[in-house]
């Protein structure tokens, strides 16, 4: 295991032409991504024995570590590049005439649009993904039957043998079809990075053979327990009494996981063996602490985001009272409860050092020996995942790095005259040397002002857009805008407190000119993914700092926030944020330019187009209907006027997207018609007189249609399977679509190749329709390639 990862990156990704216009320059990729995967699983030999000294049981969990890093390798040959899946794979040397319907493959009775993959060992030419036909052979799949299609091509199986399996053709180019021979391997899922990463990096912290750790590693059952805060003004509380003598040192020690609350409390108030303790458990850092009697407080991590809380006191004087667990927002209790949010504790004990008893009769928060105070605790098995022996954080780094996560938050100001604003309220003592971090990028508005008018006067105006600071207040010593890649700025402010108090540390959204208030339009806003204050070095002291939406932050009159709504980092997922690479993606041509979307629900939600928007740089106006189709109803189901939207597109837009959306299949049921029908009356001729009517709404927009796709087979009506009132199906309004932009000249986005769809409804749809937000990403995610691949050709051209 000591050079397979380096040699694999080395040999895939070797100097020279990319063999994907979206693929980044590759030696930045073996420099940035496989040296670090490397340096990992080398020092995973010595990990796996430490752990196999543990408990005898543990050489299975290692076997599975071995998978994971397997997969990692597949992964690095594999250049995924995502195509259609397929509904079974045969690695017999099966001829394609014998692929007819009707005929039984690999236990499976094919029919008419079956997709069949052929990977036969040795490689011939005859491999590849065959589409059977309603007679005669099976013939290729125009998605594979080229060396452009065929090179890093990867899909997964729907069924068979090989189900839910991913193979990629390793074959490069220069590739004949029917003549080169092609080599097809088993890889990976479609995210098998990121999950063999995460996998990896759980970063062992102890090696003691303690049963709850020995358990979780081997994915027993432990007892967890989770906590919900009761409504309204609260300070909930697991607690019980205890009679504390002189001279004694206690450890009390829980074992915590956040959920919609992430600061944990430990305290005991009586005089003798006072103390109390904030954790942060999103952060995994103690916050603060406290009390006479207290000796030290350390937070360990569990590894899959537990942590073991513990504050140690040195018994002054006896005294009975009572040990508390306490949980919250932000370590500011009491605090208003909504009812449903609250975390997990898997024990709470207390102990003498040096010895393993529990002084409470149970370490079970659900057990009657505890009192519940403003909470309700119910004994639950998840989150109890199996935790694996924890590798360097470095490694989840890394794929935050290549991948990125849906974890910043958009600040989206209100549609009235205001001074949007979001802030936590905090004191700081005269003398206190402050650093401030906000990591941020620009979404329809650029300016970040960082501000502060007590305590500390900072007004620190950051342009999310060119990089660069205006720094103003008196108390600010530094300032600095730091580019992270994928648009993302460090905005960082040094500041010395001028008095001892308490101030509101404001976010302020600044449109491009001017200061507070101003006019918002209700839908503009920028992206925030981490907000950490910190004193003279110490811990972290806002609490949710990656998730504006909590309770937590304060937000000002009419602000929302909308929580996942951004891809943090994910430099894979745009090439020219990694340096040096000479190839113009298409990505340049789409910044700024002025993009309307029309559509349904899946247009005007907070679905792909926000993502689109911020992955593009485009400035949208979103003119998407929720409920709505392009033609007539001829249902109860009112049209809603998709194509009343057209009068309202920009006249001097650069882009116009046209998405139908399902609904005229499923909903107004609207007649299918012929081609050439050229009103709104049936679904041929709503997209011809939709497509003149942009036109004319905007003669220099170009015009690309978004293709529909189907819902999931739990939806009753909008999916494929099912003919409606009309006697028509799905994939007749999906060819209706093709064949009038074919006409028109219409470039035309595919989204049934983007992996949304029938078969993955459960993946990428919230209700088997509308995307959650793994679909959302995927589906901006495809259209962004798609519109660059556009530009590649010519799209923007004269």
């Amino acid at each position: 295991m000591a050079n397979e990862i380096r040699d694999a990156f080395n040999a895939v990704y070797v100097d020279g032409p990319v063999g994907s216009p979206s693929e980044p320059q590759k030696s930045d990729v073996r420099s940035q991504v496989g040296g670090t995967i490397q340096t990992v699983v080398d020092g995973l030999g010595t990990r796996v024995t430490a752990v196999e000294g543990i408990a005898g049981g543990l050489p299975a969990e290692m076997d599975a570590l071995e998978e994971r890093v397997n997969d990692v390798e597949a992964l690095a040959f594999s250049g995924v590049k995502l195509k259609q899946s397929v509904r079974l794979l045969v690695t017999t040397a099966t001829a394609p005439a014998t692929m007819t319907a009707g005929s039984t493959l690999d236990g499976l009775v094919l029919a008419a649009g079956d997709r069949v993959a052929r990977a036969v060992t040795p490689a011939d030419a005859v491999n590849g993904v065959y589409v059977v036909q309603g007679a005669g052979a099976a013939i290729r799949s125009t998605d594979m039957d080229s060396e452009s299609d065929l090179v890093g091509a990867t899909f997964t199986m729907d069924a068979g043998t090989h189900a839910a399996a991913q193979w990629a053709c390793l074959t490069p180019a220069p590739i004949v079809v029917d003549t080169t021979a092609l080599t097809f391997a088993k890889t990976a899922s479609a995210n098998a990075l990121s999950a063999a990463v995460d996998a990896l990096d759980v970063r062992a912290d102890e090696t003691d053979a303690q049963a709850d750790v020995v358990a979780m590693l081997e994915g027993l059952s432990v007892p967890t327990a989770k906590l919900t805060e009761a409504a309204g003004t609260v300070s909930p509380s697991v607690y019980r009494s205890y009679a504390f003598v002189a001279g004694d040192t206690i450890e009390h020690v829980v074992v915590a996981k956040a959920a919609e609350r992430g600061s944990l409390q430990l305290i005991h108030s009586g005089a003798g063996a006072a103390y109390t303790v904030n954790f942060d458990l999103e952060q995994g850092v103690v916050a603060s602490t406290s009390g006479a009697n207290l000796v030290s407080a350390t937070i360990t991590d569990r590894g899959g985001g537990w942590y073991e809380c513990k504050a140690v006191v040195l018994v002054g004087a006896s005294i009975t009272n009572n040990v508390q667990a306490r949980m919250s927002p932000a370590a500011s209790i009491p605090y208003t409860g909504d009812g449903t949010s609250g975390m997990y504790i898997r024990s709470i004990i207390l102990r003498k050092q040096g010895l393993t008893a529990n002084l409470f009769p149970s370490s079970d928060p659900a057990n009657a020996a505890f009192t519940k105070q403003n909470v309700t605790v119910t004994t639950t098995t998840s989150p109890n995942d199996p935790v694996l022996i924890s590798l360097p954080p470095q490694v989840d780094e890394l794929d935050v790095l290549v991948n990125g996560r849906m974890t910043a938050s958009k600040i989206v100001e209100p549609g009235v005259s205001a001074s949007p604003s979001i802030y936590q309220g905090k004191s700081v003592v005269a003398g206190n040397l402050i650093v401030w971090e906000v990591i941020a990028k620009k979404g329809e508005r650029k300016r970040l002002n960082l501000f502060s008018n007590s305590a500390a006067l900072i007004d620190c105006t950051f342009d999310l857009d060119l990089g660069t600071v205006a720094q103003g207040g008196a108390a600010v010593t530094g300032s600095s805008c730091t580019a992270l890649g994928n648009g993302w700025f460090l905005c960082r402010v040094e500041a010395t407190a001028s008095a001892s108090a308490s101030s509101n540390w404001q976010h302020r959204v600044f449109k491009d000119t001017g200061g507070h208030p101003y006019v918002g339009d209700g839908v503009s806003g920028l992206y925030i993914q981490r907000s950490t204050f910190t004193l003279d070095g110490g811990a972290n002291i806002f609490g949710a700092s990656e998730n504006m939406s909590s309770s937590g932050w304060i937000k000002s009159a009419g602000l929302t926030v909308t929580p996942n709504a951004a891809l943090y980092l994910g430099l894979l997922s745009n090439p020219t944020t990694i340096g040096g690479d000479p190839y113009d993606d298409g990505s340049e041509a789409l910044v700024g330019k002025k993009w309307a979307a029309l559509g349904s629900s899946i247009t005007i939600g907070a679905y792909y187009a926000p993502l689109l928007a911020g992955q593009t740089g485009m400035v949208l106006t979103n003119l998407g209907v929720s409920g709505s189709a392009l033609g007539l109803s001829t249902t109860g189901y009112a049209s809603y006027g998709m194509s009343n939207r057209i009068v309202d597109i920009p006249v001097d837009s650069e882009l116009v997207t046209l998405e139908p959306g399902p609904n005229a299949f499923g909903a107004q049921e609207t007649p299918l018609g012929v081609f050439g029908d050229t009103t709104y009356a049936t679904v041929y001729g709503s997209i011809w007189k939709a497509i003149l009517d942009i036109r004319a709404r905007a003669p220099s927009a170009k015009i690309v249609l978004i293709g529909v796709y189907s819902g999931g087979p739990a939806h009753a009506t909008h999916r494929i399977g099912r003919t409606n009132g009309q006697g028509n199906t799905m994939d007749q309004h999906m060819k209706a679509e093709r064949d009038v932009c074919k006409a028109f000249g219409v470039p035309y986005i595919d989204t049934s190749m983007s992996g949304m769809g029938y078969h993955t409804s459960t993946l990428y749809m919230s209700d088997e329709l509308h995307p959650n937000a793994a679909g959302s990403l995927r589906l901006a995610t495809y259209h962004a390639e798609c519109l660059r691949e556009m530009v590649r050709h010519g799209l923007f051209e004269t």
